[in-house]
């Protein structure tokens, strides 16, 4: 299927890693010019090195600090500058869940308020700032990953902001239809990426388990009866970011490989 995404411009937060970085090469692959965002413009470059690609879409390496509202605005212009505008954004960046303990004996305040403005709030800056190119262009699409703990008890930031950021993704859908723009997130689970070694192990160790007893443990609460891969996920992205998406706005997609229970791990 032609996704139509040829020549499309992209700008993909949180693209040196995990599933940002499968996001970010799967738009290249067709043909969309990607933004592939950092806070370090080196992590960024590294990233693009890594991905091997020759031909398809231009992979630009660019740093942001999505806490800094002028450090996202300086970030955007220079893309739209780069590119002749945005046509795509994906909110991928922020500190993933389950590297730090978040029950009610631990979690602390100044976690909460960070986590807060490092994803919703970036979120929020993001859209703001790259709005005006897609109603320049009349075509936009804003695509958030929102995880799955918004669905789910036992992580009380990461369930927090990702609840917020389903909420605004509807509202931004309400506001921004008319111009061309949708706006939907997708709920990934646990997911297969470079990076899973390490929260295995962190996650593991808080519940008196085994790396690989964990793993079997999450595995086990999917229809699949395993994790979906960040190439996966990053396939569905790319279908949200083409215009033959136009009939789904305002949504939430739970790309979990079906999760059967709402027990937190």
């Amino acid at each position: 299927m032609d996704l139509q995404l040829l020549g499309k411009r992209a700008i993909v937060t949180g693209g040196s890693a995990g599933i940002g970085i499968k996001i970010a090469r799967r738009f290249a692959l067709e043909g969309i010019d990607t933004a592939v965002c950092s806070r370090s413009l080196e992590r960024a470059s590294a990233a693009i090195a890594s991905m091997n690609l020759e031909g398809g879409g231009r992979l630009l390496p660019v740093q942001v600090e999505l806490r800094d509202a002028d450090s996202v605005a300086a970030m955007v212009d220079h893309v739209a500058e780069e590119f002749g505008g945005v046509d795509i954004l994906v909110n991928s960046g922020a500190e993933v869940s389950g590297n730090e303990p978040e029950d009610f004996g631990h979690i602390s305040d100044e976690f909460v308020l960070r986590s807060f403005e490092d994803k919703f709030v970036g979120i929020l800056r993001m859209s703001r700032a790259v709005v005006p190119h897609m109603k320049e262009a009349g075509f936009g699409r804003i695509i958030n990953l929102a995880g799955h703990t918004s669905r789910e008890a036992g992580a009380i930031s990461a369930g927090a902001r990702n609840s917020a950021v389903v909420n605004l993704t509807k509202v931004l859908s309400m506001e921004l239809g008319r111009n061309g723009i949708t706006v939907n997130a997708v709920h990934p689970f646990t997911t297969i990426t470079d990076q899973l070694g390490g929260r295995l192990q962190r996650m593991a160790a808080r519940r008196g388990r085994t790396p690989d007893e964990h793993l079997a443990a999450i595995s086990e609460r999917t229809s699949l009866g395993r994790l979906v891969t960040a190439e996966e996920i990053a396939d569905f992205v790319a279908f949200l970011a083409s215009p033959l998406s136009v009939a789904l706005t305002g949504e939430v997609v739970a790309l979990t490989g079906g999760v059967g229970d709402a027990v937190y791990f």
